[in-house]
């Protein structure tokens, strides 16, 4: 069983559910963070600030400090759901495997799109689904990558499910579709139906939590 607090509402780069052009980044993009304490443990979900600002965001809404941190999981390699992993000096670094795999062949491409990502970030990644803790499970929604895993925790309020970016937020779970920056269209569509029913809380990559069977 977990507690759980979101440390940063995420938001996209662009949003078409708000009449904003696909072909316009009207802000930066901003992931949704989540702490996760239970089970012994210490847990971040998709970090998505620098080391600073991520102090600052941790200590503001639970008390705790970077040193903290057991564990930090990411659903995908995409760079805004992994930020600064040296922040979290005492933190084991978790990601799916096929993203993991990913990420180190292609090392070089990535950090060309991402500059702030940083080589011995990729390095001390290992798998996530080999090392998830009791409670926790991990289910694969590929689609956006082909790794994209979505983590699901036993919670007072129920169970919950950290989508990352197989939900982009409320208004693409509710209409069933993806975002335009997709590794594979169909499949992103088929996750978002597989998910149906699974959680009675969904936590998106890009917004506020929700009720899923209101939007189901």
């Amino acid at each position: 069983m977990f507690e759980w607090t979101i440390l940063t509402v995420g938001h996209l780069s662009r949003n078409k559910f708000w009449g904003e052009d696909e072909e316009t980044a009207y802000r930066l993009p901003l992931a949704t963070c989540i702490l996760l304490r239970g089970e012994g443990e210490t847990i971040i979900i998709d970090p998505s600030l620098p080391a600073k600002e991520m102090a600052e965001a941790l200590l503001n809404n639970s008390g705790l400090h970077l040193e903290d941190v057991t564990r930090v999981y990411s659903t995908h390699f995409h760079y805004d759901h992994h930020v600064d992993l040296d922040s979290f000096p005492n933190a084991r670094k978790f990601m799916p495997k096929i993203d993991v795999d990913y990420l180190k062949s292609h090392r070089d491409e990535v950090m060309g799109m991402w500059t702030m990502l940083r080589s011995e970030n990729v390095d001390v990644l290992e798998y996530a689904e080999d090392h998830l803790v009791s409670g926790m499970s991990m289910v694969p929604m590929p689609g956006h990558t082909a790794g994209i895993s979505a983590y699901v925790f036993d919670t007072p309020e129920g169970k919950a499910m950290a989508t990352g970016d197989a939900v982009m937020t409320r208004e693409f779970y509710q209409h069933n579709e993806s975002y335009f920056y997709c590794w594979n269209m169909q499949q992103a569509i088929d996750s978002i139906h597989h998910i149906k029913g699974m959680a009675d809380l969904i936590i998106p990559g890009h917004g506020q939590p929700f009720l899923e069977k209101t939007y189901a």
